[in-house]
Parts: C-alpha cells; structure tokens; sequence
C-alpha cells in the first residue's frame, strides 16, 4: 500500500508568533511531513460570533508574515499552504496546494476553487445528500470531525465518502494522539491532516491538546512509512 501524504496543520497553533510559525515550520520538515498547513485570514472572517474577533486577532500573521512562512518552505523544500478566509489572502489559492476546510465547504467555494490539489474536508456529520450536492469533480475529499478534541475517528465514514464519490479520500484528525491517524492509514487514507505543536501547553488554544509535538508527529511518519 502507498504511504499517505502527511499534512502538519500548524494552524493557528503559533499563537501570532512568526518566530514560533517558522519553527514548527522547520521541525514538520524535519519529522517527514510532505506539506505544512497555516490558516491565512483576519479575525473578523475566522471568528464565528462577533465577541471573538479580539480573541482570534492575535492569531493574525499579517500577509508579511505569511510570505515569509512561503519564502521560508521553499527554502527548505516543503510545500506550504494555506485556509484562505479573507479575500487580502486570495493569492494563496493559486498555491500548488489548497485546502477547503468544513466550515467552507460548500457548492460556491469548491465551484471556484477546487482542483486535482485542493482538500477538501468535508464535516462527518452532513448527511449524504448535502455532500452529494457539493458538486465534487476534483480534489482530495478528507474525512473531518467538527469535535476540538474528537473522541471517535468514525473512520467507515471516510470509506464512505471514497465508495459515493470513487475519488482518493483521506482524514483530517482531530482525536488525541497518533493512534486514530494510524489507524486511518489502515483503512487506506490517501492522506492525513495532523494538528502540529511545540508542546500541549504551548499556548491556551484549543488545538494544542489534540495536536501532535515534534516527538509525537516523527513517531506516527515512521510508523506509517516503516
């Protein structure tokens, strides 16, 4: 069986620190990860209610920061990406990667912006029909629970989503440690999507918890690739 691609989703798991962005930038590289994933977009685009703005405005990295997140991937040799969820980010989605995260996904935006590259994450909870809806031709549909942490992978869905639509299928997790990511690979993931961070308590972030450290993240990449 192929190995995956194995995605680090830092995110937002920099907590605004370009320094911190960069660093885990380097050690995803450095644990195997094929591609790094960041969020790119204002808060008042990236929050749900209207009181988190402020909250989500110091995750901001600005469109500098961001390029400079670019520049350094080439440099090093991993291709970076990005959610783009504000139009000043709108270059991004002619990266040679993109992603449609599940708070995205809808008809409009996988019209506009997906192709062969583009995964698209698609909540375990919307019923068959709505996701039959979506339109799907290109891209690479991931399997995602809307749980920070998720408790159960409910990986048959993904092989569901691989039965209804006969494209390559993978999982975007959400679930304490490696285990259900190992797990995925079992079930034949085309790829995994891993929350990347320098340490469970790095940050008051959500993410962090069900994250993956440097240490962590190595482990599962050489479980996966022998």
């Amino acid at each position: 069986m192929k190995p995956p691609i194995i995605i680090s989703e830092v995110g937002n798991c920099h907590e605004g620190n370009i320094n911190a962005a960069l660093e885990m930038l380097e050690k995803s590289k450095e644990c195997g990860a094929d591609l790094v994933k960041f969020q790119a977009g204002l808060a008042e685009n990236f929050a749900r209610k209207h009181e988190d703005i402020p909250r989500y405005k110091k995750y901001e990295l600005g469109l500098d920061g961001y390029n400079r997140i670019l520049a350094r991937g080439r440099e090093i040799g991993i291709p970076v990406f990005f959610s783009v969820w504000s139009d000043v980010f709108k270059d991004y989605w002619n990266l040679e990667w993109t992603k449609i995260p599940a708070r995205q996904c809808n008809y409009n935006v996988i019209g506009r912006y997906a192709n062969e590259k583009t995964f698209i994450s698609i909540p375990h909870l919307m019923p068959d029909h709505e996701v039959f809806s979506l339109g799907i031709t290109h891209g690479i549909i991931m399997h995602c629970v809307e749980k920070y942490p998720a408790h159960n992978p409910f990986l048959n869905r993904m092989l569901r989503l691989k039965e209804m639509f006969c494209m390559d299928t993978g999982y975007s997790d959400h679930t304490i440690g490696i285990d259900s990511c190992i797990k995925a690979v079992e079930f034949g993931a085309y790829a995994i999507e891993k929350h990347f961070t320098l340490a469970h308590d790095f940050g008051p972030l959500r993410d962090h918890i069900h994250a993956a450290t440097p240490e962590e993240f190595k482990t599962f990449v050489e479980k996966v690739r022998g």
